[in-house]
């Protein structure tokens, strides 16, 4: 099944960047090359004596291919997103996965949860919340706010794996192995979301995970960190079933 999966997000990766590519830059520079072309030919034309009303008249036509041109490519973005839609509903029936999400639910507002005893909104930045004691207890709770992606649902053990420990590598600047205790599919809201929990060791440090992403019309993500010197964990799953979606 993971196996099969995995096939399937390789092609809608490669399905969304040749959507990128048609809808890119190309069809301007076709634009862009066609108007210098017949300015080229009028000039050499006409001359120093060439007809102003020529002139307008070519400029008027080339108005007119290029909004022809933006007309098609916006088109073209439509069709590709509605494609998209379409294959993504197609590979969750086809893993048994929850298609409510490609339903056109009610526009949400945000999401809100209980912080535990203790955290407080960080001064530096913006929705993120630690102790008193930060930095040295480095415990964290991050939430996060992105556009709507579908395609998120299809998400599995494996691919979240893969991508963290890449994400880490970066960051740390060494190889990071990550752990998987838990990968459940689950509902905040009435929405499709994930709840896992996962810790890796970075620098001699045991970092723990525990996070949330539900998928709505926006998607939201709610992380609670700790470090092995500490244990918020009870905290944090208290904080967790207050979590909802306005």
């Amino acid at each position: 099944m993971k196996s099969r999966s995995r096939k399937y997000l390789s092609l809608l990766t490669a399905a969304v960047c040749i959507v990128t590519l048609l809808t890119g830059c190309g069809d301007d520079t076709a634009v862009h090359t066609g108007t210098e072309a017949r300015t080229e030919e009028i000039t050499e034309t006409s001359g120093d004596t060439a007809d102003n009303g020529k002139e307008e008249a070519a400029a008027q036509e080339d108005g007119r291919e290029e909004q022809m041109q933006t007309n098609a490519s916006r088109a073209q973005i439509e069709i590709d997103e509605e494609t998209r839609r379409e294959l993504t509903e197609q590979l969750l029936e086809e893993e048994k996965l929850d298609t409510s999400v490609m339903e056109s639910g009610r526009a949400t507002k945000g999401c809100t949860f209980d912080l535990p005893e203790g955290f407080e909104k960080a001064e530096e930045a913006d929705n993120m919340y630690v102790t008193k004691r930060y930095p040295i207890d480095a415990s964290v709770i991050s939430y996060i706010e992105m556009e709507e992606d579908i395609s998120q649902q299809l998400l599995t053990e494996e691919t979240f794996k893969e991508q963290t420990e890449e994400s880490l590598k970066q960051i740390y600047d060494e190889d990071v192995t990550l752990v998987i205790d838990s990968f459940e599919h689950i509902r905040i809201s009435g929405y499709p979301a994930f709840r896992i929990l996962c810790h890796y060791n970075v620098g001699g440090v045991e970092m723990t995970q525990l996070e949330y992403a539900i998928n709505a019309d926006r998607s939201y993500m709610v992380i609670y960190s700790q470090t092995g010197d500490y244990d918020y964990m009870e905290a944090y799953e208290a904080s967790a079933a207050t979590i909802q979606v306005n």
